[in-house]
């Protein structure tokens, strides 16, 4: 598989990465770990180095089994994990990244992917009440220490970056991206290819809709994650967006490819896209997710679907 330089680092990505949210099985329905772990080795088999996880997935469930998978190929595998989402004593969700609680979590990684160390260590999401100086001094510390290779940030503005990297050496950003979600087209993508930093997308399926196996009936549980958190899977919504994904059906039609691989190969024609972040919960959406580097879009294609998708 094709491998991309993350930023500046030294990390050479898979261009198809696995994303082991699913792994911690809490919100997305029935999971079995048999089948995570058969998927997660079957996307190492096909070329994926790249796997990226949280303790925040599962209450650590994720980084657990996906540490254990893992383990006999350690030193073949790029790890990312990030820290800075925790449940609070009445189970409420806290951004905290401060100094005591990146301490924490970072040793409380380590055991639960049973490693002694962290490629790629991301903030998961910015804390306004935590100065960014605190949050990368003490993330250049875990880097002296070698517990961590590489600084990454997550879901941060254009501002917000440009202040980490005054402190620290920040190789990659990881944020929302897919064809119905482009806000980071406005500065943040913008902004990381101009300074030479890896992208990473997540959610490159709009968590499924970019696939098109929704129709406008279809009935999502109040209890799923994505309608918990995700805006395009609210009534209204959800309608209107079932409908811009059949206008992409002609372009698939024409590669004779489904609407999933077509959704990552547009990220792919990005530049600083370095790996695509893909779920999978079972060894043939693995498979599937990986096909999709296999081919390429034309440019015009590319700047249709673009359109399409507004």
């Amino acid at each position: 598989m094709e491998k991309r330089r993350l930023g500046d680092s030294e990390l050479f990505t898979s261009v198809i990465g696995f994303g082991a949210w699913a792994a911690g099985k809490t919100g997305w329905g029935d999971v079995e770990e048999r089948s995570i772990v058969e998927a997660i080795q079957t996307a190492y088999d096909l070329g994926v180095n790249f796997f990226d996880t949280a303790p925040f997935y599962g209450y650590g469930e994720s980084e657990r089994i996906l540490g254990k998978t893992l383990k006999p190929v350690r030193d073949k595998v790029i790890i990312a994990t990030k820290f800075g989402l925790v449940w609070d004593d009445k189970g409420g969700l806290v951004k905290d990244v401060s100094r005591k609680n990146i301490l924490r979590e970072i040793d409380e990684s380590l055991k639960n992917l049973d490693t002694d160390y962290i490629d790629l260590y991301q903030v998961h999401w910015p804390d306004d009440r935590t100065p960014i100086q605190e949050t990368m001094e003490t993330l250049n510390e875990l880097v002296q220490s070698g517990k961590v290779r590489y600084i990454g940030v997550s879901n941060f503005s254009m501002e917000q970056m440009e202040e980490a990297r005054k402190y620290a050496h920040v190789v990659s950003l990881q944020s929302q991206y897919n064809l119905l979600q482009r806000s980071v087209e406005k500065a943040e993508y913008p902004y990381v290819e101009r300074v030479g930093m890896g992208f990473i997308p997540y959610s490159p399926l709009a968590q499924g809709l970019l696939t098109g196996k929704f129709t406008k009936e279809t009935k999502i549980s109040e209890q799923d994650v994505r309608r918990q958190f995700n805006p395009l899977f609210k009534d209204g919504e959800f309608e209107a967006n079932v409908e811009k994904v059949e206008k992409m059906r002609a372009v698939a039609d024409r590669y004779g490819k489904p609407l999933a691989q077509v959704a990552v190969n547009w990220l792919l024609a990005k530049p600083a896209v370095a790996t695509v972040i893909t779920g999978a919960k079972n060894k043939e959406q693995v498979i599937e997710n990986v096909k999709a580097a296999e081919w390429k879009l034309l440019p015009e294609d590319v700047e249709a679907l673009a359109g399409m998708t507004k």
